[in-house]
């Protein structure tokens, strides 16, 4: 298990940052998120990280309308 923080662009209000929560908690081998749009981070467990690609985390945050900062 391995626990990533990642800063994401764009989510303004709460309702982005449950779509965030929900995308990222939608990826195969991620176990939970945690977002918090005022700091523009999310915190997420990963249970298996060869399931898990930072180019996924990105293209579902992107897909979801947000930004990946790199």
């Amino acid at each position: 298990m391995a626990n990533i923080e990642l800063k994401i662009k764009g989510m303004t209000c709460n309702h982005c940052q449950m779509r965030v929560k929900k995308a990222l908690e939608s990826i195969d081998g991620i176990d939970g998120a945690d977002v918090d749009y005022k700091k523009g981070t999310a915190k997420i467990s990963v249970q298996d990280v060869s399931k898990v690609s930072l180019e996924k985390i990105a293209e579902v945050i992107e897909d979801t309308g947000y930004e990946l900062e790199k």
